[in-house]
């Protein structure tokens, strides 16, 4: 559901300091419902990049689980040497 064209609207920010992102914005990135962005200050704009979600890791039965989030596609092989490299 991407759109190449640019996006425009205005937000407002509650007492808290919180933005909320509409939902065309959020549909359009494909944003999960708990994600996470980096935030970068540019002069007196604030740029939001979707940040890249960590694979989860589980354990079960003491075999080692790789569970990515949701709609985002996981690299078990390097969640596997990642972990490895961990221990050492």
């Amino acid at each position: 559901m991407t759109d190449d064209r640019p996006m425009k609207t205005t937000i407002a920010m509650d007492q808290s300091g919180r933005l909320v992102l509409p939902k065309n914005i959020r549909q359009s990135l494909n944003t999960p419902s708990a994600a996470r962005f980096e935030v970068q200050v540019l002069g007196n704009r604030v740029e939001l990049t979707l940040a890249e979600p960590e694979p989860t890791r589980l354990r079960r039965k003491g075999k080692l689980l790789v569970v990515p989030k949701q709609g985002v596609a996981a690299d078990a092989v390097k969640a596997l040497s990642e972990t490895r490299a961990d221990r050492l």
